[in-house]
Parts: structure tokens; C-alpha cells; sequence
């Protein structure tokens, strides 16, 4: 059996190798000490990161704005520009339908002088009949073709009127059809608005939603700066709110300006419809007035009232019967426009009331948002406070494993066999 010998270390060597196993031990300290600090330098980094592409993000929304802005400013223009437009187009009708007033003045003055002229040359050959009786049936016979012609002038004048009367219908009946299709138009651009305002809206939504994945990974990445990360989600939570206030505003103006063009495009309507009626009640007056002096006329000259007061009188009952059916076609039209506007106003309560309620769930997401981020920052401050608990421990170990070196270093050396006497 092979006898073990046993190798008594000098003070030297169990010095050194104290010391070389406390030097290891403060290497690994030392390590891990690096491993943390490049940790923190790499959170820092990314902290730093997504910093810059937040003030990326709000220059783009800031851009954005901008342009939505300038658009806005641009529709207006063309809002008004089609307003002097609309104003102007009803200038001209009014100028026309005086143009036609003054028309029909001046036919129906002419036709009275005729028919004063018709009288007089009436008296005149009466007054010949009493004078040469040998003549009375040659005079008959004139007279009868004068009648005729009476009768034709005053047939023409009749449908000289009808075709006036038919031509300011059209006129009305195509001042309402472009009154409809401003009409149209403005709710296209009512549409478009409200789309534009959605697109917006989304697009806040959106940039709301991306805010808040990078203020959870900030959160998540930037551990040891938790006062700063608050102080970054309150902001952006308040520059979030204030643009989403700034576009609900906007969307609020924008359908107020409509609403006012809308309101202008109606009243320009009702003001064609009124001159074109007062201008239908002219000719009707006018008309009236005629066939008062037709019949007098009649009455004193031949003597042929009872044949004309019947074709007149049914003449008269087929107008009245026209007006009607024109005053009942009127009626109809405007009932339909006010319930038009009234539908139109329903649809803006509703898109107003929707608006609202999205707002109202865009900014309880957002205080969720902000109570999850407050939540996170939380734990990853405690998590902080947690490892810088363990540095502290971890620094108190290696300040006691230094003790246990320098007290090592200094305790007296082991004696060594065999001992001195």
C-alpha cells in the first residue's frame, strides 16, 4: 500500500491562493456589474429610439394637419365661389321675369289700344250707318268681318298668353331642377366632408393606437426612468386628447359651414319659387284684366256677349283648373323639400350624436391606455427596485469577501512542521 505524502503549503502559497480566489470573486462581481451596466446602456438606447419616432410620428401628424387644414380652406373657397355663383343665377332669372313682366305690360297696353282703335272705327261706321241707310247691310257685312278678326286677335292674344304662362312654368320648373341639383351637390360635398372627417378620425384612432404601443414598449424598455416615462405618457395622452378635440372641432365646423350653404342653396330656391309665382299671379292679373275689357268691348259693340261669356267662362274654369293643379303641384313640392330637410336634419343629429359616442370611447380607451402604462411603470419600478436590491447585496458581498481578503492577508502565517523550538 502506497503511503499518500502530504504537501504542506507555505504561507506564500495559501496567501496567493486566498487572494487569488477573492481576485475571482471580484472578477465575477465585477462581470455581472458589466452585464448590468450594459443592460441599462442598451435600454437607454432603445428608450432613446422610441423617443425619436414619437416626435416623427407627431411632425407627421403635425403635417397632416396642415394639409387637412389647407383643404378645408380650399373647399370653402369653392363653397362660396359656387354661393356667388347660385346668387348670381338668381339675379338673372329675376332679371328675366321682369324682362317678361314688362313684355306682357306692353302687349297687353298694345292690345288695348287696338281695341280702342276697333271702338272708335266701330262708332265711326254706326255713325255712318245712322247717316246713309242705303249702305246699313254693306256695313253689317264689315262689321261682322271685323267681329272675326276681333275675335281671331283676341284668340291669338289668348294663346300668346298660354305660351307667356307655359314659358314662365318652364322657367320655374327648371330653376327648381337646378335648385335640386345644387342641392345635390352640396350634399355630395356634405358626404365627402363626413368621409374626410371619418378618414381623420381613423387616422387619429390609428396614431392613438401606435402611441400607445410605443409609450407600453418605452414603458417596458426604459426601467430605470420611470418619473420620465410618466412624464412622456401624460403628454402624449394630452396631445392626443387635444388633437382629437382639434378635429371634432374641425368636423363641427366644416358641417356648420355646409349646413349654412345648404340653408343659403334653400333660400335662393324659395326666393326663384316666390318671384316665379308673383310673376305666374302677373300674368294671371294681367289675363284678367284683358278679358274684363274683351267683354266689355263685346258688349257694347255687337252685342255677342252670350256666346263669348260662355267660351270665356270655360276658358276661365279650364285656368282655374290649371292654377290648381299648379297650386297642388307646388304644395307637393314644397312638402316634399321640408320633409327632405327635416330627414336631413334627423341624419345630422344622428351623425352628431355618433360622433360623440366615438369620442366618448376614444378617450375611455385612452384612460385605459394610461392606467394600463401607470400599471406597467409600476411593476417595472418595482422590478428596479428589486435588482437594485440585489446590487446593493451583491456590492455588501463583495465588500465583505474584500474584508475577508485584507483580513486574510493580514493574519499571521501557519506553522509549519516541524515547529521551532
Amino acid at each position: 500500500m502506497s503511503e499518500v505524502k502530504k504537501v504542506k503549503l507555505t504561507p506564500n502559497e495559501i496567501r496567493s491562493a486566498k487572494n487569488a480566489a477573492a481576485a475571482e470573486k471580484i472578477l465575477t462581481l465585477a462581470n455581472k456589474l458589466m452585464l448590468a451596466a450594459d443592460q441599462a446602456e442598451t435600454e437607454a438606447k432603445l428608450a432613446l429610439e422610441a423617443k425619436q419616432i414619437i416626435a416623427a410620428q407627431k411632425e407627421d401628424a403635425a403635417n397632416k394637419a396642415r394639409a387637412a387644414f389647407k383643404a378645408a380652406v380650399e373647399k370653402k373657397a369653392l363653397a362660396e365661389q359656387e354661393m356667388l355663383t347660385a346668387k348670381d343665377a338668381g339675379e338673372k332669372a329675376r332679371a328675366d321675369a321682369e324682362a317678361t313682366r314688362v313684355a306682357k305690360i306692353l302687349a297687353a297696353e298694345e292690345a288695348a289700344a287696338a281695341k280702342k282703335l276697333a271702338l272708335e272705327l266701330a262708332r265711326q261706321r254706326a255713325q255712318e250707318v245712322a247717316a246713309a241707310k242705303f249702305a246699313q247691310a254693306e256695313a253689317r257685312k264689315k262689321a261682322v268681318e271685323e267681329a272675326a278678326a276681333l275675335k281671331k286677335a283676341e284668340a291669338e292674344a289668348r294663346k300668346l298668353a298660354a305660351q307667356q304662362a307655359v314659358a314662365a312654368r318652364k322657367a320655374e320648373l327648371e330653376a327648381r331642377a337646378k335648385a335640386a341639383a345644387e342641392a345635390a351637390a352640396l350634399k355630395r360635398s356634405q358626404a365627402e366632408a363626413q368621409k374626410k372627417a371619418a378618414e381623420e378620425a381613423a387616422a387619429v384612432r390609428k396614431a392613438q393606437a401606435e402611441a400607445r404601443k410605443l409609450a407600453a414598449q418605452q414603458a417596458a424598455a426604459a426601467r430605470k426612468a420611470e418619473a420620465e416615462t410618466r412624464k412622456q405618457a401624460a403628454a402624449e395622452a394630452a396631445a392626443l386628447q387635444r388633437s382629437q378635440a382639434e378635429a371634432q372641432k374641425k368636423a363641427a365646423e366644416e358641417a356648420a359651414a355646409l349646413k349654412k350653404a345648404e340653408a343659403e342653396a334653400r333660400r335662393v330656391a324659395a326666393q326663384q319659387a316666390a318671384a316665379a309665382k308673383k310673376a305666374e299671379a302677373e300674368a294671371r292679373r294681367q289675363a284678367a284684366e284683358e278679358a274684363a275689357v274683351v267683354k266689355k268691348a263685346e258688349a257694347e259693340a255687337r252685342r255677342m256677349a252670350a256666346q263669348q261669356a260662355a267660351a270665356e267662362k270655360k276658358a276661365e274654369a279650364e285656368a282655374r283648373k290649371q292654377a290648381a293643379l299648379e297650386a297642388a303641384i307646388i304644395k307637393k313640392a314644397e312638402d316634399e323639400a321640408k320633409k327632405i330637410a327635416a330627414q336631413q336634419a334627423a341624419a345630422a343629429s344622428r351623425l352628431a350624436a355618433e360622433q360623440a359616442r366615438l369620442a366618448a370611447q376614444e378617450l375611455a380607451a385612452a384612460r385605459k391606455a394610461e392606467a394600463e402604462t401607470r400599471k406597467a411603470a409600476a411593476a417595472q419600478a418595482k422590478l428596479i427596485a428589486q435588482e437594485q436590491a440585489a446590487a446593493r447585496k451583491a456590492a455588501a458581498a463583495l465588500k465583505k469577501a474584500e474584508a475577508a481578503a485584507k483580513k486574510a492577508a493580514l493574519a499571521p502565517p501557519d506553522p509549519v512542521w516541524p515547529f521551532p523550538a
